[in-house]
């Protein structure tokens, strides 16, 4: 069992059906950093400045701290920006978590996810730009990329599980 399981990527890697699917099987405490995001004290806000996008992330913070104060495992965590995966590491330097990044090798794959999105983040270029900065990075502590670019999302979530049930930490 891990603390916490962050699983990050660009838009359309396939972290929500991962997560979901970690979720189902775990039974743990399930936190999309995306709806952490929207709420605020004006239910309109949608587009956070620089000062909420940073209260919500130290109460993302907060919040993870109690559930593992409280005992609770492998807590998963979806939809961080990759500056925000880039400060795990200090942040939760203390506990036991892994970081799954997902990767998607294919351009034209990601592109197609993308596009075939009836909501949520459309921008393309953007996607392919964060894509190619998560598989181009170095690896953070306790961070593993996985590839989920031609994968069903069973086969992907499988070799999550095993990396969240291994006894040891090897990066």
């Amino acid at each position: 069992m891990r603390d916490l399981i962050f699983i990050a990527g660009a838009p359309g890697s396939g972290k929500t059906t991962i997560c979901d699917l970690l979720y189902r099987e775990l039974a743990s405490p399930y936190i999309d950093f995306g709806d952490l995001r929207n709420f605020h004290l004006d239910r309109e806000w949608s587009n956070a400045g620089e000062r909420e996008e940073q209260m919500a992330f130290e109460n993302l913070v907060h919040i993870l701290k109690n559930y593992i104060r409280y005992g609770y495992p492998n807590v998963i965590v979806n939809d961080l920006q990759d500056f925000r995966v880039l400060q795990i590491p200090e942040l939760f330097s203390e506990n036991d978590y892994i970081i799954a990044s997902l990767v998607v090798e294919n351009d034209d794959e990601l592109a197609k996810r993308i596009d075939r999105r009836n909501g949520g983040f459309r921008d393309v270029e953007h996607a392919l730009q964060w894509n190619e900065q998560v598989k181009t990075r170095s690896l953070l502590a306790n961070e593993y990329r996985v590839d989920n670019s031609n994968c069903k999302p069973e086969q992907t979530f499988k070799r999550i599980l095993k990396i969240v049930n291994a006894n040891k930490i090897v990066s």
